[in-house]
């Protein structure tokens, strides 16, 4: 314990206390760097509100939500049109014509709802009828009735017209003895329909006077 030398003994203690102070000092230092790489990770995840099996769970459940949803409204096909969101509308192009005219008339079949939907718009489905007094006249499908489809993709308001023309000649159903006589001059009332879906009817008349 006691220093021996040349040198004065209190020379040997500062060297002493020196190389203690080093070795204090390299201590410190490298606890300070070990505390700083081992306890700054976790420091860092709690700050950050982080908990590895919560977001793990979490995330697929947004995804779930959100991304599929979107995707399958996207690309899912239409399906059939109710009833309920389609509208049908039947028009003339006068409202009044001479005996023996050729009235043109007009079927519109309107998707009224909110979506695109699929709807058969053919001739098998359509059909468009005159009365008088509520008596039937003439109809598109008595003579010429036809077992045609034509199913088309309506998107929310979109309509499709389809038009005829009427020889202004009376029929029957099933057209038993072809067409008839010519009808007279009066008042008529065109109606159409799709499938169960029926217009209001669409007054007309015809008349002598030239």
């Amino acid at each position: 314990m006691n220093p021996t030398g040349p040198e004065p003994a209190s020379v040997y203690w500062i060297r002493r206390g020196a190389i203690v102070l080093v070795v204090i000092t390299v201590l410190v230092a490298l606890w300070w760097l070990v505390g700083s790489l081992f306890g700054g990770g976790s420091d860092t995840s709690a700050e950050a509100g982080a908990d590895p099996s919560s977001s793990a769970i979490a995330a697929p459940d947004a995804s779930a939500s959100a991304v599929p949803s979107a995707s399958a409204e996207a690309g899912a096909d239409p399906v059939e049109c109710p009833d309920s969101a389609i509208t049908v509308e039947a028009t003339t192009d006068s409202t009044t014509y001479k005996v023996g005219s050729t009235p043109r008339l007009t079927l519109t079949i309107i998707n009224t709802g909110d979506v695109a939907c699929k709807r058969d718009v053919g001739p098998k489905a359509n059909e468009l009828e005159i009365t008088s007094g509520g008596y039937h006249v003439w109809s598109s499908d008595d003579c010429n009735a036809s077992n045609k489809s034509k199913v088309v993709t309506l998107k929310a308001g979109d309509k499709f017209a389809s038009s005829i023309t009427w020889n202004g000649r009376l029929t029957q159903k099933g057209c038993p003895n072809g067409e008839g006589d010519e009808a007279k001059a009066g008042s008529y009332d065109l109606v159409g329909r799709n499938g169960k879906v029926t217009s209001d009817p669409t007054p007309f008349s015809l008349s002598n006077a030239s």
